[in-house]
């Protein structure tokens, strides 16, 4: 795995991608409950695809220097996450998403089988950057992490049997 420096670009960067993959998932669930299956899917897919950018610019985070990141374990609606500090961003990331090797060298504040009972409610409407997801993506594309290549499949089925192209056009 290549290590990946975290600069504050980066995070920004990371952090916009997090904030869309929430939003994905909101408006996956609208989609779905309005009736609109080929939508709901599309986003779905988009947001599984942010998440899993999100793992693997933590995890070569971590590969760059574990020092750079601390941590705590949360409890969420029954779930242990594994809530991250880098530098000035934070991120929530299920533990076993960047492996226990890279997970076990993070500095944490308390162990895992203790985890702080933290409610954690969504709120989009936060934003720290007004930097667009276009951008953000553009600029973890050129760190080596392009969005696209973690997609499940680049497309999904519509309702109708259509086949829907779900990447991200702008990216190469």
């Amino acid at each position: 795995m290549d290590a990946l420096e975290p600069t504050d670009d980066l995070l920004e960067s990371l952090y916009v991608v997090n904030k869309a993959a929430k939003q994905l998932a909101d408006e996956a669930t609208a989609a779905y409950e309005r009736g609109d299956v080929t939508e709901s899917n599309v986003r779905s897919a988009r947001k599984d695809a942010l998440y899993r950018t999100k793992t693997a610019v933590i995890a070569r985070v971590v590969a760059h220097d574990p020092a750079h990141v601390t941590g705590e374990y949360h409890s969420i609606h029954g779930d242990v996450w594994l809530f991250l500090r880098i530098g000035d961003w934070r991120f929530h990331q299920p533990p076993h998403a960047i492996g226990s090797e890279l997970t076990d060298e993070i500095e944490t504040a308390n162990d895992r089988s203790d985890p702080i009972d933290a409610p954690y409610v969504r709120d989009s409407s936060i934003a720290r950057s007004d930097r667009t997801l276009e951008d953000a993506l553009s600029r973890l594309s050129e760190a080596g992490i392009n969005a696209n290549h973690h997609l499940a499949r680049p497309t999904v089925t519509s309702e109708h049997d259509r086949i829907v192209d779900v990447r991200w056009s702008h990216l190469p």
